[in-house]
């Protein structure tokens, strides 16, 4: 139903059957995958714009815990769009089309998907500490009217839960490593699936949800979509920066000042960084700092902030910091968000920690 779809439940099973959905309809896929959707031509009351917006057949169903699979059999009545909301969790997608076409947004990144096309979406979580240039872009995706689109759309949370096992046997989620190779950090790219695989895919469509097998030939080609996106190099430093902008390849200087900005955050994780600012103290644009950070560091300025900005928080509440003045001290402005990211990250609550003096 759309380009990226992230369920809080999984879905019920049986066979997908034809289906007529109307504006009306989509609050329920809005409520599931934590989207909203916006309908031009029915907003605008022009002509055409029908309640109808499209038919065919959806089918769903979860390969492992925390992942979904999505295949669509449609046509489109009307252009619609979608748009991540801001409480959308982490996760990776695999999105192929397989007739028709779908655009993707993900900030400043866009992506046409026309017949035989693929893309891998990586799209991290908001966070209240961290400000406008770190933070996660809108997520989007255009669906135009069109008499059929057939496409799939491969979804793994990227939570713990998600992540906590190898994949040794039947109904096992994919190594964590293997996700973290994949990531791009808030972007997208295009992948090229093997024309084999894409046979495969649709004769997926035809295959009757919850009939004996089916799961299984379904996480053999889950399986296959994301090994020939980790042979593709993943990450957010592949394609022409993989070969010129490995660790070793970095040069002394960049070195030394790739370290400068981390003893700075290191420093002072409570300081509201700008990444333009951050970018000065290296000597860098944005892009190239935000780059060459990762592929030092094997991790996002993003995700290294929050670290030193948590474990912060962790010495102060040991030395019986209120739970709200830790939070502030650290950098996060809404209670809610800090205890979140706390328990996520440290495994107990804050106010465990503050009990246990």
């Amino acid at each position: 139903m759309s380009a990226s779809a992230t369920p809080d439940t999984p879905p019920a099973a049986g066979v997908a059957p034809y289906r007529a959905l109307s504006v009306d309809d989509f609050a329920h896929f809005e409520r599931r995958y934590h989207l909203a959707h916006h309908f031009p031509d029915f907003e605008a009351g022009r002509p055409g714009g029908s309640r109808c917006v499209v038919e065919g057949r959806i089918a769903e169903c979860q390969p492992w815990p925390g992942c979904q699979w999505v295949s669509s059999d449609i046509g489109i009545a009307q252009t619609y769009e979608s748009h991540a909301l801001p409480g959308a969790p982490a996760h990776l997608s695999i999105i192929v089309v397989l007739e028709g076409e779908a655009e993707l947004a993900l900030g400043g990144e866009r992506c046409r998907l026309l017949a035989g096309q693929s893309a891998l979406l990586d799209y991290d979580v908001s966070d209240d500490t961290m400000p406008d240039a770190y933070l996660p872009q809108p997520l989007s995706a255009r669906h135009v009217a069109q008499p059929r689109v057939r496409a799939i759309n491969l979804t793994l949370l990227k939570t713990p839960q998600a992540q906590v096992s190898h994949l040794s046997s039947h109904s096992s989620p994919p190594h964590s490593p293997w996700l973290e190779r994949l990531a791009l950090g808030n972007g997208c790219r295009r992948l090229s699936l093997s024309d084999a695989l894409l046979r495969s895919l649709e004769e997926s469509l035809q295959w009757p949800t919850g009939a004996p097998g089916t799961e299984l030939m379904t996480e053999g080609l889950a399986l296959q979509m994301l090994g020939q996106a980790l042979q593709q190099g993943g990450g957010a430093d592949s394609g022409e920066h993989r070969i010129a902008e490995t660790a070793g390849a970095l040069s002394p200087r960049d070195r030394a000042l790739l370290a400068r900005v981390h003893a700075e955050l290191e420093r002072y994780p409570g300081r509201a960084h700008s990444l333009d600012a951050l970018a000065r103290l290296a000597c860098m644009s944005p892009s190239a700092l935000r780059r060459k950070y990762r592929c030092h560091y094997g991790r996002s300025l993003f995700d290294q902030l929050r670290e030193f900005r948590l474990r912060l928080a962790h010495r102060l509440l040991r030395e019986g910091l209120p739970v709200q003045e830790a939070a502030r001290c650290a950098g996060y402005r809404h209670a809610t968000n800090f205890a979140t990211a706390f328990r996520q990250f440290h495994g107990v609550a804050p106010r465990e920690v503050r009990s246990e003096r």
